[in-house]
């Protein structure tokens, strides 16, 4: 049986004597798109923070493409909810941030990135500076800083939260086409229940404080998906399913 790309299983993380994850179990396949939901403060961003090494968990094995995790460089590449652009960096030199930070020369880092601007959507763009793009261009350049960091997993932390409606919609549409293209293996926590079932093979419905898995749904609407989907009744019942198990948890 080939490795998931990331496993965890019965994890234990408490931040400041209070639990904040309880004998949490989920699991990605290569190429797979999952999305967490749950309530605020339920340990969404907090199992980010075990993946990404900035939190230490009590017990647990949690394992990317088969490896456990331990210390060292990371082996996922994180998106926070903010596209956390520098303002003082052009584009190109926003881009190639987390190749440097790895260890990447900056010249080769540019030429890494180079092939990636036409379809993200940023050609032509890569000497202006984050002041002058849209809010959608901004998170485009923040999920290819992220992307060409060639890890074997991405985190994507409500990258779209501080978008209008409309834009949101826009980006969500675009994800869905370079998943496609690319076929990368995503974690996305978002609280925009219709945007998982968008974006997703799967989705984990997180419980309360201390965080376990109340729930795993798993959405087999056939791809490539446009918003036309939203109109099928077979998504307005399983978006009521996904309501009624937030609703339970």
């Amino acid at each position: 049986m080939t490795q998931p790309a990331l496993s965890i299983k019965d994890l234990d993380v408490t931040l400041g004597g209070l639990p904040v994850v309880r004998g949490l179990d989920l699991h990605a396949r290569a190429g797979e798109f999952v999305s967490i939901l749950g309530p605020s403060g339920s340990g969404k961003s907090t199992t980010f923070g075990v993946l990404t090494g900035e939190v230490s968990a009590d017990r647990g094995d949690v394992r990317i493409t088969g490896d456990a995790l331990h210390g060292g460089r990371s082996r996922v590449a994180y998106m926070p909810q903010r596209d956390a652009l520098l303002p003082w960096r052009t584009v190109l030199n926003n881009l190639t941030l987390g190749l440097e930070v790895r260890g990447t020369k900056r010249a080769a880092a540019r030429e890494k990135v180079r092939p990636l601007l036409e379809p993200f959507g940023l050609e032509g763009f890569e000497n202006r500076y984050p002041a002058q793009l849209s809010g959608g261009m901004r998170q485009r350049a923040a999920l290819l800083r992220t992307v060409a960091q060639e890890q074997p997993l991405l985190l994507l932390d409500e990258p779209f939260g501080a978008l209008d409606a409309l834009t949101r919609s826009q980006m969500q549409g675009w994800l869905e086409n370079m998943w496609e293209k690319y076929r990368w293996t995503v974690v996305l926590i978002t609280h925009d229940v219709r945007e998982a079932l968008f974006l997703s093979d799967r989705v984990y419905v997180f419980s309360p404080r201390p965080a376990r898995v109340a729930a795993e749904i798993v959405v087999d609407f056939p791809r490539p998906r446009t918003q036309a989907l939203f109109a099928d009744p077979r998504f307005a019942a399983l978006e009521a399913e996904l309501l009624q198990q937030l609703t339970r948890a």
